[in-house]
């Protein structure tokens, strides 16, 4: 998960760049060379590239499962699991810092860089772009390091192992693995038939926006990386973005430590939204986060599930059941000007602002918890309003007329939270679109986040038909799972709603209400889809099984 977590926040980073119609070239990778990785593969039998070629593919595999996207993936990143380290990098008895294991001393000739000429220039540029490291906290650490008695060269090269790319002139040394891998950061950049030069470089886009690195590996991206570049006469990236750590029992999470959360099995379980929502939005980036089950569970099913997801249930079930064609809610009043002050249209409207300030400074969490406001609007909103009481038959077509057009600005306030979240929940945001009956998550753009009257054909009747019932149980997995996970409790009906709502609009017997051909179908699909296409714990299908779950369709009967 360590690894996942800086891969998801530089996605949600990406695909903001690419709502906003910028030109995203997002990089991430792997390292490949080390003295580390060769002794791991002959302790597996195997040679250097055939480790380094599994775990490439392991690592794509897992991008692929978290809905990361990169535009190329680099195997050249540097090694987590082992370097050299100075003496303020260690505790008394050269206990590496991190991983809490005694480190071995080595001497040996080695090629240096010459770090210290460009010593001045490292702390001219940090002094007068005080956002070049993020957050700014972090600044002053470098700082200290780049103090004038702290001055010094750095090595580039090992004697102690044939891994790696051969030192030219000299085939006694190969290049150190951080120094192959800084320089990925301009490879990557480069396609198939593009010659290897620093010109090239700079066409495809150099420099980088944003560099994206685990407060642990600040030496190399702080210093010796904006120096070689300086050396090479290529501009610096305009941020270096750095993360914390994840820990559990607040210790970093690390192999080498053996506390680590695997993400596969996270996201096999709660699903690709849950994991990127949690670890995206929950967790303050630049500082460390403790990770639980309980508090991933609490939040996920509390602002995705209950926020959110119950809320454009309860939209789309009020609509569809008393919207016969697409009305503008303009249409039910003298003048569009009665909405200027209402409340879930001032939230939508002032949040896209927000929301782009906090991604494009890398605060995720702000930017999710304000476009998660305009939903906590609504749902006061709702509550004051109760629709559903002026939406039955003894009503007067006033209190209709109102809650007709409050659900209209409700549904436009869920739209636009859905644009601003789709960074960091792109399947929700994907089949909150397609159930209002809009384009797909691809076709989007930061312009859509403007406020507008048209109707969604969606809000109508349901554009879906019985054989999308498992895309909208996948769409309320995360509440299903997360509400029966560990603390044993009634997922409540909404993955009964889900399955139930496509079947019931094409059967005119019942007006729409549940009848029991209906709720044997309904708990048939359903139990298709958890025991065939998401398998969980078998204790979590007894919970959706209690008959209790339909007591009350029944008794409608």
């Amino acid at each position: 998960m360590g690894s996942a977590y800086p891969a998801i926040a530089a996605d949600v980073m990406a695909r903001y760049g690419k709502l906003q119609q910028a030109e995203v070239h997002y990089v991430t990778g792997m390292d490949e060379h080390g003295e580390k990785i060769a002794q791991t593969a002959a302790d597996a039998e195997k040679t250097p590239q055939e480790l380094v070629d599994g775990i490439a593919e392991e690592f794509q595999d897992l991008w692929e499962l978290l809905d990361v996207q990169p535009d190329h993936f680099a195997r050249t990143t540097p090694d987590k699991h082992k370097a050299y380290l100075d003496d303020d990098e260690m505790l008394e008895g050269h206990v590496c810092k991190i991983h809490q294991k005694e480190c071995t001393l080595r001497s040996e000739e080695n090629y240096f860089f010459r770090l210290s000429k460009y010593w001045d220039d490292l702390r001219k540029h940090l002094e007068e772009n005080p956002d070049f490291i993020l957050p700014s906290s972090r600044r002053s650490q470098v700082l200290v390091w780049l103090e004038e008695d702290n001055k010094r060269d750095f090595s580039i090269s090992r004697a102690s192992t044939s891994w790696g790319i051969p030192v030219p002139g000299d085939d006694s040394q190969v290049i150190y693995v951080w120094f192959d891998a800084l320089l990925g950061y301009l490879s990557s950049l480069l396609r198939p038939e593009d010659p290897a030069t620093l010109d090239t470089v700079l066409e495809r886009g150099w420099p980088a926006d944003v560099h994206v690195i685990g407060k642990d590996i600040m030496r190399f991206h702080t210093m010796y990386w904006p120096a070689m570049l300086m050396s090479a006469k290529l501009p610096l990236p305009k941020h270096i973005c750095t993360h914390g750590f994840l820990t559990k029992d607040g210790m970093k999470m690390g192999k080498s430590l053996g506390n680590v959360v695997e993400p596969v099995p996270l996201v096999k379980e709660f699903g690709a939204d849950a994991v990127r929502f949690f670890f995206g939005s929950c967790l303050s980036f630049g500082l460390d986060g403790d990770f639980s089950y309980e508090t991933f569970i609490k939040r996920v099913n509390s602002s995705l599930a209950n926020e959110l997801g119950n809320l454009v249930h309860r939209i789309l079930t009020l609509l569809r059941k008393n919207l016969p064609e697409p009305t503008s809610p303009t249409d039910l009043v003298e003048s569009p000007s009665e909405f200027d002050d209402h409340p879930v249209r001032v939230a939508a409207t002032k949040a896209p602002a927000t929301v782009a300030t906090c991604y494009e400074q890398v605060d995720i969490p702000k930017a999710v918890a304000t476009a998660l406001e305009i939903a906590s609007v609504a749902n006061v909103r709702m509550n004051e309003v109760e629709p559903w009481a002026k939406l039955k038959k003894t009503t007067s077509a006033e209190d209709k007329n109102l809650a007709i057009r409050e659900l209209l600005v409700m549904a436009e306030g869920v739209r636009i939270c859905a644009v601003l979240l789709s960074p960091v929940t792109p399947g929700l945001s994907a089949n909150i679109f397609a159930e209002f009956g809009l384009e797909p998550e691809g076709q989007l753009s930061w312009e859509r986040t403007k406020w507008s009257w048209d109707v969604p054909l969606g809000l109508t009747h349901s554009i879906l038909d019985a054989n999308s019932v498992l895309l909208l149980v996948r769409w309320t997995k995360a509440k299903a799972a997360l509400s029966a996970h560990r603390f044993g409790t009634v997922a409540r009906e909404m993955i009964f709603v889900a399955c139930f709502w496509p079947v019931a609009q094409s059967c005119k017997a019942h007006d729409r209400y549940y009848c029991a051909v209906c709720a044997i179908l309904v708990q048939v699909l359903a139990q298709l889809y958890w025991c065939y296409w998401a398998p969980l714990r078998p204790k979590l299908w007894l919970e959706f099984s209690r008959p209790n779950c339909l007591e009350k369709e029944v008794k409608r009967l």
